[in-house]
């Protein structure tokens, strides 16, 4: 019994492997359960019965990507303060967006059809959202700081400085820098430094 559990788990490991590799070769939307199961050298039945449907398969790898790339999480971080907490946050953050660019290239084209993707995202959000919470605290409460922080720490501003040929370090030390001027700066005080 031990033997037939375990080749169960082999098989839905290459299967996994297999749509993974075609997801980033067509998408989700272009990859059909026969081009998966062809890779993965099983039968298309197969993978249904592992996985129900394409778009069950298509969660399970989206949930097991989502994990692989480990979504930054404060709970172990030994910082206390919020200039030294927005620094570890952007420096793993922007860590993360490294790691996760290839995927949010290949992804983003088909996020308005793929309901695996949108909910993946809709996930990463949550949880980035409530990482913000617990770095920033009140801060998000104000408009303009909270602009300030997710415009500052978006994928797409990551990606503009890396594109301009900074560092992951140097990119996170940067936005951190102008984070914590940002957020712990009363809003009175920021308004002066900007109208001066």
């Amino acid at each position: 019994m031990a033997l037939r559990a375990e080749q169960a788990a082999q098989t839905r490991e290459r299967i996994l492997d297999a749509a993974l590799a075609c997801y980033r070769e067509t998408g989700i939307g272009s990859t059909s359960l026969q081009a998966v199961a062809r890779r993965a050298e099983v039968s298309a039945a197969t993978v249904l019965n592992h996985f129900g449907s394409a778009a069950g398969l298509a969660k399970v790898v989206i949930d097991s990507l989502t994990a692989t790339l480990q979504i930054p999480d404060d709970s172990e971080w030994p910082e206390t303060g919020r200039p030294a907490r927005v620094r570890r946050l952007m420096q793993e953050l922007f860590e993360f967006w490294e790691r996760s660019r290839p995927w949010f290239e290949i992804f983003r084209a088909e996020l308005d059809v793929d309901p695996a993707l949108r909910d993946g995202q809709a996930g990463l959000w949550q949880a980035i959202g409530e990482l913000y919470a617990r770095v920033f605290g009140a801060a998000l409460g104000d408009a303009r700081r909270r602009g300030a922080i997710f415009g500052l720490t978006a994928p797409g501003t990551f990606t503009a400085l890396r594109d301009a040929g900074m560092s992951v370090e140097d990119a996170a030390e940067l936005i951190a820098d102008t984070l914590i001027r940002t957020v712990t700066e009363e809003p009175e005080a920021a308004e002066r430094r900007l109208q001066a």
